[in-house]
């Protein structure tokens, strides 16, 4: 969309050389713009059908935040946080998680260069593993929100996002190279997070870009005067390696590289030093930090204009690993050291046709994941005590997801066009050992699962200026290894066991929505109503283990998510804007309050509540500085159910309070390779928490950085 386009250029323009004393030439200026619009416009909407296309011409809504956002940003969530249509919830500063149409977990999908992050362990409500990849090492983050199971499988319900990585960008003869060194420090957590950086080319046949990062976070300080809230901190480490071999005028063959470390991370909250939040209760637990680790290895041979029958293709083999430990240490003083580690072989072949029945894009992908598990426990002395028969999922096991799909886009004439596909789906689990729930003795399970969905989408344009779209989209997740056999805390005072025989998850999506560009009014409009059949959901057994509440899950949690995602911006003349954004959810599901087999109609858990963003921008004629504030505007959340008031950890009795917060950040540009940026987050230093998290948000805050490429 061009409010994106704009707000994202008037971030980068300062980059471009220009004199202080003399104006640009404004024609050149003009055409920077309109440059930069169409690639923005090409970039951010490959998620939404495999092909860079404007965001403005397709049946979807669809956001990227890239560049400088990127760059202020502490983490890829961060990164999202003034995306319409998400919002952020936080269960410890290290563990943020986005909710996107009411949606989190599992029920999102994250890639990393079309790669999936998403594994068999992913476990039901806010995930952390997106914090795994270094929002500094990216050229940008596509968001399509709503169903993306027809190109990306299961788990793409309430969106999809995909972290692209940075890569040379310009090729000149002979060899050439950039470095880049990023600062930035937070007041905040007292934080430094670093980035060093190489790029270059050796011809036209040959693009690298080496970096690394470091990030260290001290005790994070929460608003009106609470000061510290201990064990909040933790450290990072990152390093990438992405290289680009142009074989010929056809054919690149790419090697992407990740690593990360997060190390230390408290789940404070159940904690005996979680600060309370308008009556939200602490734990009992001494200590329950987390590391983690994340490693990436792919390969990729691609293919454009190649003029045959097939005219595009992209063949990819990858590795992904993703490993967890946690160290917790109960009141009475046991310890257990528990954790899991995934690795996932991936291979994809995707395909493009131009024919007489419009763009063909088909394919195939294949993940297989081998999970190790373990838990070991010691009494109080510190002694061994043994080894418990799994860890947080079964041990010895492997997962797969296997499927085809195929989409058409074809034009009807001048003013619709039809965005219609399908993918089918097999999914299998194989555990080899996990604890049965009834005997506690060792048991095994074996399950497979085939799905079947589809969309169909349509764009009219009545004018050049407007685009009218709506459509229907089916999603499904299989189950995975943490729903059939996961053995570990679920929310406050709750133990999850193992659940074979489930069923998978179906979703029916229906959209409308709404564009508008014309001269400095950029708009955008949708409302969503999706149906959600046989979804997996925690019930009550009736069973006390010690002090925690037994669960199981169970399909049933039928019912329904609506809401309405709005943005807006408006350029008032060269140097000022106004932009805003608004997002509504309503929702609710079938529930087992009890462990008698009696259901409930209740809201769906964790329901966002009613929140928008307000805010205006200046810059100068040369566009080197420029300056924006805005506030963020979030309602009460009481509509609660039962289990998120069993949640008194995170959500205080009646719900979380509603919050507004003032923020005012700027930038400034030496030359177009060095740039500077500070802000003052929360100017009134409000004591806050997001719905749903586990701690609050930082107070008055001041941020400074700076980014140097010489």
């Amino acid at each position: 969309m061009r409010n994106h386009a704009i707000v994202l250029l008037l971030t980068l323009t300062p980059l471009l050389p220009a004199q202080a004393e003399d104006p640009p030439d404004q024609a050149k200026l003009a055409e920077a713009i309109r440059q930069e619009e169409e690639r923005i416009d090409r970039t951010y909407v490959m998620t939404a059908t495999r092909h860079a296309e404007r965001v403005f011409d397709l049946p979807f809504t669809a956001a990227v935040e890239g560049g400088a956002v990127l760059d202020r940003s502490r983490t890829v969530q961060d990164a999202l946080r003034e995306t319409p249509g998400v919002q952020l919830q936080r269960t410890s500063y290290g563990q943020t998680s986005p909710f996107m149409r009411g949606l989190t977990g599992y029920h999102t999908l994250m890639l990393v260069d079309g790669i999936r992050l998403n594994n068999s362990v992913l476990r039901s409500g806010p995930n952390e593993y997106w914090g795994l990849v270094d929002a500094l090492s990216l050229d940008r983050i596509e968001v399509t929100l709503g169903p993306g199971s027809v190109l990306y499988g299961s788990d793409a319900v309430g969106g999809t996002v995909n972290a692209i990585p940075l890569r040379r960008q310009e090729y000149e003869d002979g060899f050439h190279w950039d470095r880049r060194i990023y600062l930035r420090y937070s007041a905040a957590e007292n934080s430094i997070t670093s980035r060093a950086q190489i790029s270059g080319n050796v011809g036209q046949d040959l693009g690298f870009v080496i970096g690394g990062g470091l990030g260290s976070f001290d005790d994070l300080n929460a608003g009106g005067g609470l000061g510290p809230q201990a064990h909040t901190g933790y450290t990072n480490r990152f390093g990438d390696v992405a290289l680009d071999f142009h074989v010929d005028d056809h054919w690149t063959f790419d090697v992407l590289g990740q690593l990360a470390r997060v190390n230390d991370v408290g789940r404070t909250h159940r904690t005996i030093h979680a600060v309370s939040y308008h009556g939200t209760t602490g734990g009992s637990d001494l200590r329950r930090n987390y590391d983690w680790e994340r490693e990436l290895a792919a390969v990729r041979l691609s293919g454009q204009d190649l003029g045959g029958f097939i005219d595009a293709a992209n063949f990819r083999i990858s590795y992904h690993r993703i490993a967890e430990d946690r160290d917790r240490v109960r009141g009475d003083g046991r310890r257990d050291l528990q954790g899991v580690d995934v690795g996932t072989f991936g291979v994809g072949l995707e395909l493009t046709s131009q024919t007489e029945l419009g763009r063909l894009t088909y394919g195939v992908d294949w993940y297989h994941d081998v999970v190790d598990s373990f838990r070991d426990n010691f009494d109080v002395t510190g002694a061994f005590t043994g080894s418990a028969i799994q860890g947080p999922v079964g041990d010895d096991a492997t997962y797969d997801l296997l499927g085809l799909f195929v989409q058409d886009e074809v034009a009807l004439g001048q003013a619709v066009s039809l965005v219609a596909g399908g993918r089918l789906t097999w999914a299998s689990a194989d555990v080899g050992r996990l604890e049965d729930p009834n005997t506690g003795g060792v048991s095994s399970l074996e399950d497979d699962w085939l799905s079947a969905v589809g969309s169909l989408r349509v764009l009219w344009s009545p004018v050049d200026e407007a685009r009218v779209f709506g459509g229907v989209s089916q999603a499904f997740r299989a189950p995975n290894l943490s729903d059939l056999s996961r053995l570990d805390s679920a929310r406050s005072n709750e133990l999850e066991v193992p659940s074979p025989g489930l069923d998978p998850e179906d979703f029916l999506s229906l959209e409308v929505g709404g564009k508008v560009r014309w001269e400095g009014l950029a708009l955008h409009a949708a409302y969503h109503y999706t149906f959600m059949d046989d979804v997996i959901i925690r019930q009550p057994t009736g069973v006390m283990l010690g002090s925690e509440f037994e669960v199981a899950k169970r399909n049933g949690g039928d019912g329904h998510i609506q809401g309405v995602d709005l943005s807006v911006s408006y350029d008032l003349d060269s140097n000022w804007s106004a932009f805003g954004s608004l997002q509504w959810l309503d929702g609710q599901q079938q529930t087992f309050p009890t462990s008698m087999p009696v259901s409930a109609t209740e809201p769906i858990s964790r329901l966002s509540p009613l929140n928008g963003v307000l805010g205006v921008r200046w810059q100068t004629t040369d566009r080197r500085f420029w300056i924006r504030a805005w506030a963020v505007l979030v309602d009460r959340q009481d509509r609660l159910n039962t289990r998120d008031m069993n949640d008194t950890g995170r959500i205080p009795p009646g719900g979380t309070p509603g919050y507004s917060v003032f923020n005012i950040e700027a930038g400034f540009a030496l030359d177009e390779s060095k740039r500077f940026f500070a802000s003052v987050e929360n100017i009134t230093d409000k004591n806050y928490r997001v719905h749903g998290s586990g701690l609050q948000e930082p107070g008055i805050n001041v941020i400074i950085g700076a980014d140097f490429t010489f």
